[in-house]
């Protein structure tokens, strides 16, 4: 049987909730279980959106707000499931208001959706005294969708499986990355995950080399490799050959910067590493001619400690 809390009302934190950019994102093979293996060089960033949860006095109900109107805020919305789901697993009753500051596009591949439901997860942790551990946090956040472990730490780190497995960077691999500057952008198009997996599937040629890519991560890892080399995404081939802008902005880009592109997740965003404003000026004009002024430009860093 659940036990109802009350708490003084207004009792609220706020948190930053990161995107990622996948460095490195390869499909190994598909799985007994319908999902698909993968290994994924994957980091948050400086840009995201924000969550705050506050307490209400009278338990029983979850209310999302949420300040963009195209996100849905019923039972359907990943946040609303992580408060059941923690709320269900700590056997709790109580009443909450949730605002949701939306600042990543849809669609993007830049995992918005996951990064909410994990720090709603750790939102709640934190406003209950922390009554679960990392591990149990984890697993929730397994059961809410594949992406949605990565975000309960803020640092960039290597996800396999379904996205379950983690495994940790040594620090100064996470310092060379760290705090490193890049552009993300995107078309006013979105890509649907479900339809990317569906496509990659039927060209199993396309998965990639697990033996391969663990060795050139080994190398990597000993610095017998530079980054630039791990810098690949299986989900590349298959958006390509539908949405034909993105490959030949790439080009252009390539060709008139030497700046090498790589898009994130499944899409449709984009980023690229720059090092100074001059770079940052020619990439955005680019992609605003390419793509017009109604498509999604920002800077970032990679692996923000939290904001």
């Amino acid at each position: 049987m659940n036990s109802v809390i009350r708490m003084k009302a207004n009792s609220t934190i706020r948190l930053f909730s990161p995107a990622k950019v996948n460095l490195l994102l390869a499909v190994i093979d598909k799985r007994d279980d319908g999902f698909h293996d993968l290994v994924s060089l994957v980091s948050p960033v400086s840009f995201g959106d924000y969550v705050s949860i506050s307490l209400l006095e009278e338990p029983g109900s979850i209310d999302l707000i949420c300040n963009s109107p195209s996100i849905p805020t019923g039972e359907s919305n990943l946040v609303v499931k992580a408060a059941k789901a923690f709320l269900g697993k700590v056997g709790l009753q109580a009443g909450l208001r949730i605002e949701l500051e939306k600042n990543i596009p849809m669609e993007a591949g830049l995992g918005g959706g996951s990064s909410n439901a994990a720090t709603t997860l750790l939102i709640l942790n934190l406003l209950f005294n922390e009554p679960l551990k990392l591990d149990d946090l984890s697993s929730l956040a397994s059961e809410l969708g594949s992406d949605c472990p990565l975000f309960l730490h803020r640092q960039p780190l290597l996800m396999r499986g379904r996205g379950e497995r983690i495994e940790f960077l040594k620090k100064e691999l996470t310092d060379s990355l760290g705090g490193r500057k890049l552009a993300i952008f995107k078309p006013s198009f979105g890509v649907s995950t479900s339809w990317a997996y569906s496509q990659l599937a039927k060209v199993p040629e396309r998965f990639g080399d697990g033996d391969l890519l663990e060795r050139d991560i080994e190398k990597w890892m000993v610095g017998d490799l530079p980054l630039f080399y791990l810098l690949k995404n299986s989900f590349e081939a298959p958006v390509f050959d539908k949405f034909l802008s993105l490959p030949a902005l790439f080009n252009l880009i390539e060709e008139t910067t030497g700046f090498h592109c790589l898009m994130s997740g499944s899409g449709s965003c984009c980023f690229a590493f720059v090092d100074n404003e001059e770079d940052i000026r020619q990439l955005k004009a680019l992609v605003r001619d390419a793509w017009g002024n109604d498509s999604f430009f920002e800077m970032c860093e990679l692996g923000p400690s939290g904001k």
